[in-house]
């Protein structure tokens, strides 16, 4: 059992983290959607959760006017944020892949259910202690209904996982996105404190998690592109000089919207950024073997991918012209087109190969042009 520095240390540093976190996230310009006021919540939840820890730790045995029910009041806390951490961290998944809050109560039912199920037996341990007892010297003591809660915990962390393996079976990984970044942390923690009755490093392992979290939606902002979601010139940059610095070879192709400005010009430039995150999106889905899809500028794309062949992207291409011909056979507002370039980079200087995949998607687009005159 730690002793009470311990404790204090532990959760003290879960509180330090938390404060660093949340002070950068509010005076950073972010984004605020729904997921990053969730977000918010998490960090002040796990930030009280962490000094509500040392507080029943702190009056656990002592007896003085109130002390009991401040120690109910701490526990009951405790318990209650335990089971809406992993909960909110599961919608927070949700809005970050998914984007569409409306989904959560149709989605989570048997999730909302049960949380609102432990949340009532939790009120209810006032009155009758099936989860913990604080006896008449003030001491806190579990009762075999408390070990549910940890159950309840996994199978929270259990659909964040599912989720997240769904959306990347319907959609490919989500860069800088990796729920076992940021669960795992959280899982061990619970798990030993679970396993040995007075360790308190459960919430300062929830404060390491969003730590995680947290730098991941810095990379995101930096590497990025916020319209499409897919990676932007910075990104691409720094992928490219590791590869030559480390001498590998690499194929690219350089992928550009037909006829984009006619689009924004007839259909306005709303439905031109949505040309853009079909395209985007559509390139994402092509993906066979480690492609990197890259928003390079306005409407042209690069693709990138390591390979020892000069054909190494062929396939790729083949696959996304092969779901560009479908989404134009479902009869869309207006058709797509795309014009590429790709070659294939063994050595020499990084400027030469992208302008040579430049021209050789204008010399695509120029064939394009003279097809639509005929």
């Amino acid at each position: 059992m730690l002793d009470i520095r311990s404790i204090y240390i532990a959760n003290g540093v879960g509180i330090g983290i938390l404060l660093m976190l949340y002070y950068t996230s509010r005076t950073q310009i972010l984004r605020r959607r729904i997921e990053d006021k969730v977000y918010s919540w998490l960090m002040l939840g796990v930030m009280l959760g962490c000094f509500m820890e040392a507080f029943s730790y702190t009056i656990d045995g002592k007896v003085f006017a109130g002390s009991r029910i401040l120690n109910y009041i701490a526990n009951t806390y405790l318990f209650s944020v335990n089971l809406l951490l992993p909960f909110f961290i599961l919608v927070f998944i949700d809005l970050r892949l998914y984007g569409d809050p409306s989904r959560i109560w149709e989605k989570y039912r048997p999730q909302i259910f049960i949380g609102a199920f432990m949340f009532i037996m939790n009120i209810a341990n006032f009155f009758v202690p099936i989860s913990y007892v604080i006896t008449e010297q003030n001491v806190y003591e579990r009762r075999p209904f408390s070990y549910i809660y940890y159950f309840v915990i996994l199978y929270y962390c259990l659909s964040a996982v599912k989720t997240s393996r769904q959306y990347e079976k319907e959609n490919g990984a989500k860069a800088f996105f990796s729920v076992k970044m940021f669960l795992i942390p959280i899982i061990v923690g619970a798990g030993l404190q679970f396993m040995f009755y007075g360790l308190s490093v459960a919430w300062l392992a929830a404060a390491i998690g969003l730590g995680g979290l947290y730098m991941m939606q810095q990379n995101e902002i930096a590497y990025i592109d916020p319209l499409t979601d897919t990676y932007n010139r910075q990104y691409m940059n720094n992928i490219l000089s590791s590869w030559i610095r480390r001498g590998m070879t690499f194929c690219g192709a350089m992928i550009d919207v037909d006829r984009f400005k006619h689009i924004n010009d007839t259909y306005g430039h709303s439905e031109g950024d949505r040309a853009l995150q079909t395209v985007a999106d559509l390139l994402k889905v092509s993906r066979m073997d480690g492609e990197i899809v890259i928003r390079f500028a306005g409407d042209e794309f690069i693709v990138l991918k390591r390979s020892n062949e000069a054909n190494g992207l062929a396939a790729y291409m083949r696959n996304v012209e092969g779901k560009l011909k479908r989404y134009n056979r479902d009869d869309p507002l207006y058709p797509l087109s795309l014009s590429y370039g790709v070659s294939f980079f063994e050595t020499g200087d990084v400027d030469k190969f992208l302008k040579e995949i430049d021209e050789r998607m204008y010399l695509m687009k120029e064939e394009h042009h003279k097809a639509e005159k005929k």
